[in-house]
């Protein structure tokens, strides 16, 4: 294939293109995955995160059992699974919310604790019945302590994603006020990358061969640029390194992560493909093109 048509203005104009096209991609990629709430109630689902979460307090009120002497049961009875799970994926939304948009409120912990109060109360209360023990001040702390205890390690497993421990950070108070900069900034650079293409097209209004192979290499090396480190990232299970020490925020986190990488692959997947088949085309076009130049020239010519 020939020389493309004013190459080096055309290479320059692709290389602004290609770096807006990869900003505007970041902007989109936070601004519809990382704050959006469905790709963690996807990873809460299949990552069965609020089993583990009731698994876990199992085994801590277990633990306490043995140190209190208050059966397991009265602890994990008044447990709702259903609940467990409202409960955090509201705190995750909320979280998110705070993050996405300065108008949002901070994240709250909202949880009906009067069921576990109750069995724990009423457990203590019957055990100092049957026992004669006098209900006095001290009796009422230890209600109130082994109450408090309970509603702390309960409260504590609510923050699935750590996005609301990250809410109550001063880079989380920065992205709720600036969030919006990233709807803005997608706009700005999508426009940015269209100007870059008109230009282009104006450039080599002349010669309309050569679009596709621009085109195509503004797609290809964008496609690439997401596509390879994520490959890598997904090949090596990157993510299982991270060191968490609660089970369900490992399986949520790293879940959530594995389905990000794998919505930035689909998509650059076929932005490289749809760049590579363009490029290639362009070439198909020239060459049918010289064909049909040949064949006129001899058709033209051929007596000569």
């Amino acid at each position: 294939m020939k020389r493309l048509y004013h190459f080096v203005p055309m290479l320059v104009l692709s290389l602004f293109a290609v770096i807006f096209l990869i900003l505007a991609e970041a902007c989109i990629f936070v601004d519809n995955v990382f704050l959006d709430s469905d790709i963690y109630m996807q990873a809460m689902n299949e990552k069965n995160v609020t089993d583990s979460m009731y698994d876990e307090l199992c085994t801590y009120f277990d633990s306490l059992s043995h140190a209190t002497g208050i059966p397991t049961e009265v602890f994990t009875d008044p447990l709702d699974k259903e609940e467990l799970y409202t409960s955090s994926f509201k705190l995750l939304q909320e979280s998110i919310n705070y993050l996405k948009d300065k108008n949002s409120p901070k994240p709250t912990i909202n949880y009906d604790y009067s069921k576990v109060e109750k069995s724990i109360t009423d457990y203590i209360s019957k055990h100092a019945e049957e026992n004669n023990i006098e209900k006095n001040e001290e009796y009422q702390k230890l209600v109130d302590n082994t109450v408090n205890t309970a509603k702390k390690q309960i409260e504590s497993r609510f923050d699935v994603m750590m996005l609301y421990t990250l809410s109550k950070t001063s880079g989380a108070e920065k992205l709720h006020n600036y969030s919006w900069l990233f709807g803005i900034g997608s706009n700005v650079f999508i426009g940015l990358t269209v100007i870059m293409l008109v230009i282009m097209v104006i450039i080599d209004r002349h010669h309309p061969r050569d679009f596709p192979y621009w085109g195509g290499l503004l797609l290809a090396v964008t496609g690439c640029f997401w596509l390879v480190p994520s490959v890598i990232l997904k090949s090596t299970d990157f993510f299982s390194t991270f060191a968490i020490r609660n089970e369900y925020i490992y399986n949520s986190v790293t879940g959530m992560f594995n389905l990000a990488l794998d919505k930035i692959m689909r998509v650059q997947i076929i932005l490289a493909i749809i760049g590579f088949v363009l490029i290639i085309s362009t070439l198909v076009i020239h060459i049918v093109y010289l064909h049909y130049l040949k064949t006129q020239y001899r058709k033209n010519h051929g007596n000569d």
